[in-house]
Formats: C-alpha cells, structure tokens, sequence
C-alpha cells in the first residue's frame, strides 16, 4: 500500500505543471509601446529590430525609427466627421482597418498629449508580435498590402485588416491579443475598453522591471 501511495505520489509530481519565471531568461533588446488615445488604444514598435513581413514598412517608411499599429472598424475610422449613428453602426461586425503610423522618434518623444506605457520585450517576443501585427493586414492574392487611402497628416495611412471589426473585438481586444501572442501573457479575452488594456500594461510593465514608478506616462508639453 505504501508503495502504491509513493507511486501514486511520484506520477502526481511529474504531471505537475512547471512553474514559469515572471521575466524571459532571454535579454531584452527593445521597448515597445502601448499608447493610449482616449478610447482607442494601439501598439508602437521599433522599426530597427523588425523582423518578418513587417520589414516591408521600412521601404514604405524609410525614415521611421518606430511604428504604431492600431485596429479600427474602416468606415468609422476614415470619416473626417463621425456621430451617435456611426458609433452605433460599428458595433456591428464589418470590416476592419489597421491604422499605420510612422513616427520619427520613439513615442515618448513624438506625442506631447498621450498617456503610454513603456514595455521592454525580448527579440523573440518582438518577433512574435511583429507576426501579429503583420498577419492582421488583409493582403491581396499575390501578397501586396490593400492601401486604402492617407490620413491627415504625412506618416498616418489606412491599410485593409484581416480580422472583423465588432463590438464584441474591438482595437482594444486587438491590442491585448498582440501583447498575449507576443507571449506577455496580458489575458486578451473579454477586453473591450481602453483603461483595461493599460492596467494590464502597467502590470506586465512592472513584472518586467520592478523597481520603476510604471503609472502611464504622459509626456511633457
């Protein structure tokens, strides 16, 4: 009976799960950005350390030290002027969009009104969420980007997105999705609003360096 006991025990332990470490063995190598537009939040990465089909932007943006990312529902987003009707209208599922931004420095220093949290990733993590991000444009059958048009100002251009825009996956789900596939473990399901998609990133943020103050940063005017 014992030994049965201390068999039984023994298959227990190495059916156990391993015990992750809160941070990568690997270095980290770059900071990524998630920023924070009021209600709408997108995801910023340095171009130098790109790697993948999201290479491509470095010829569409020579002169880009990073680029942000974020996920729209497409009529909504490309209207100068939107009201109650069209907010009520992008509920429903419908195309979708990702917003392309070329920026000429890192965020912190390009936007003056902006909150953001600074994450430092590994290049495997940053190889990972360039996949994702480069997977959720819609491409044509020979592999080309659907451009579909500029935005109001040099830099700021609309591309067709692979996923269906709804109220049930909006660019704040989008975004928690891109930070759980780079392996960040921010837990995508259920997120539908900008404020939880920043705490998250304060907290993984803060897992990843523990000794700094990881409230949003708002850059200086």
């Amino acid at each position: 009976m014992k030994r049965r006991l201390l068999l039984l025990a023994a298959l227990a332990g190495c059916a156990a799960q391993p015990v992750l470490p809160e941070d990568p063995p690997a270095p980290m190598v770059a900071t990524i950005y998630v920023l924070d537009h009021e209600w709408h939040t997108e995801i910023s990465v340095p171009t130098a350390l790109l790697t993948g089909g999201l290479t491509r932007f470095r010829s569409i943006f020579p002169g880009a030290a990073y680029l942000s990312f974020g996920f729209g529902e497409r009529l909504y987003f490309q209207k100068a002027q939107t009201g109650a009707v069209d907010m009520v209208s992008a509920i429903f599922p419908g195309p979708g969009t990702v917003l392309t931004t070329a920026l000429s420095g890192p965020p912190s220093q390009m936007y003056s009104d902006l909150e953001m949290v600074p994450i430092r990733v590994t290049q495997a993590e940053l190889d990972r969420l360039a996949d994702y991000l480069w997977d959720s444009f819609e491409k044509t059958p020979n592999a080309q980007l659907v451009r579909l048009g500029d935005g109001k100002f040099p830099g700021y251009v609309f591309y067709g997105a692979a996923p269906t825009y709804s109220g049930v996956y909006t660019c704040n789900t989008w975004t928690m999705e891109g930070l759980d596939r780079a392996g960040l473990r921010a837990g995508a399901p259920g997120v539908l609003f900008a404020y939880q998609v920043m705490q998250t990133a304060r907290e993984i943020s803060a897992r990843r360096d523990p000794g700094k103050n990881h409230q949003a940063l708002t850059p200086q005017r």
